[in-house]
């Protein structure tokens, strides 16, 4: 389960990753150095992401899970 880089510049990005990822039952975590946030919400995301680059990654050993997780953070990618 490889992370993907992305980057969130604005507030309406941020709530659209978090619906993104709210959609999925698997945990997903987002890296920030050493910090480790869930995905799913919307205070850490905001308080963290905006604006830098940052690594996601979903947690599943369903492959079709990850494969629908990746192409949704296509649009977030850099």
């Amino acid at each position: 389960m490889n992370r993907l880089k992305i980057k969130l510049s604005t507030p309406e990005m941020v709530s659209w990753f978090i619906n993104v990822c709210s959609k999925y039952k698997c945990d997903i975590n987002l890296y920030d150095g050493r910090n480790v946030i869930d995905a799913k919400s919307f205070i850490s995301v905001f308080a963290i992401a905006q604006g830098k680059v940052i690594e996601v990654q979903a947690i599943s050993s369903n492959e079709s899970v990850i494969s629908s997780f990746v192409e949704d953070m296509r649009k977030f990618e850099v």
